[in-house]
């Protein structure tokens, strides 16, 4: 069973490659590619350093919208008008 694809970091010259999938990628220096990790190209390029494997970010969550009162300053004076 093929693994998923794996986001990698190439950093050779620039290069193109048909896998033995069909699929033809351009490798740009500098630049993230989606590659399968059980390939052996793949696995070739890593044991030479010219991929790296790109850590999966996790996903900060948003702060929560305010409402347009809660975007009112905060340090409003208050008069009396009485």
């Amino acid at each position: 069973m093929a693994k998923k694809d794996t986001n990698y970091r190439y950093g050779g010259p620039l290069s193109g490659v048909t896998l033995d999938d069909g699929r033809e990628v351009m490798l740009h220096p500098g630049a993230e590619v989606l590659l399968p990790a059980d390939n052996d190209y793949v696995k070739t390029l890593v044991a030479q350093g010219f991929l790296t494997e790109v850590a999966e970010q996790s996903a900060q969550p948003s702060p929560p919208a305010l409402s347009p009162r809660e975007r009112e300053p905060k340090n409003k004076e208050v008069t009396d008008a009485g």
